[in-house]
């Protein structure tokens, strides 16, 4: 790997731009791995300035090109070819998102609370299922997203978990989870968003994963 490719992000996780989501985060465990500061075989080809450097990079391809909306907005500005490179950054991609996240909610009529920023049109039967269901799924935690109008993107931004997990979450698809302590705790982040009672729905939803797992 190349430490002068810095905004390449493709060619530091070496993955074809065509990537899926699942292609990309298997890439980035193993460039994890093979860059990691406890493979010792890494100080006989960089010194500790250019491991720093690399593993700092590695990371931030990852940040980028695993979140769909970062990923898009980099895409767009590779293509353009008018960008520098600083506008290629995580910071410089992070700041454009967000300029265009408010643009788009800035237009809207109703906002859930301090903590989401997303606006919705209430409806006042389903808050009220919402508030009693017992059993949450992935499929009404879905539900649950698409009423708030929460985009998979936006979720992605907000929480930092791969877009791939979120519809892996969703589906119930045990495949393509990580370990059930991890999905827990991505369950807890998505619910705590929603603003839902995030304990009661992780333990809810575990409940029915464990099942499911078992048979």
């Amino acid at each position: 790997m190349n430490t002068e490719m810095k905004h390449n992000y493709y060619e530091i996780l070496e993955v074809p731009q065509n990537a899926t989501q699942q292609e990309i985060a298997v890439a980035y465990e193993k460039a994890k791995r093979t860059y990691s500061a406890q493979n010792p075989a890494l100080y006989t080809i960089f010194d500790k300035s250019e491991a720093e450097q690399l593993q700092s990079m590695i990371d931030e391809a990852f940040a980028v090109l695993g979140n769909d909306a970062y990923r898009n907005i980099y895409e767009k500005r590779r293509q353009a070819n008018t960008f520098s490179e600083s506008d290629l950054s995580i910071d410089a991609i992070k700041e454009a998102s967000q300029k265009l996240f408010n643009e788009s909610t800035s237009k809207k009529t109703f906002e859930l609370s301090a903590t989401n920023h997303t606006p919705y049109d209430l409806d006042e039967a389903f808050e009220e299922e919402i508030e009693n269901q017992l059993l949450w799924d992935g499929n009404f935690l879905k539900k649950v997203r698409e009423y708030k109008n929460v985009s998979i993107e936006i979720l992605n931004e907000k929480t930092k978990i791969n877009t791939w997990y979120i519809h892996a979450l969703e589906k119930m698809d045990a495949n393509n989870l990580p370990a059930p302590v991890f999905v827990r705790g991505y369950v807890i982040q998505i619910a705590r968003y929603l603003n839902l009672d995030d304990k009661f729905v992780a333990d809810s939803y575990m409940k029915l994963y464990k099942k499911m797992l078992e048979n």
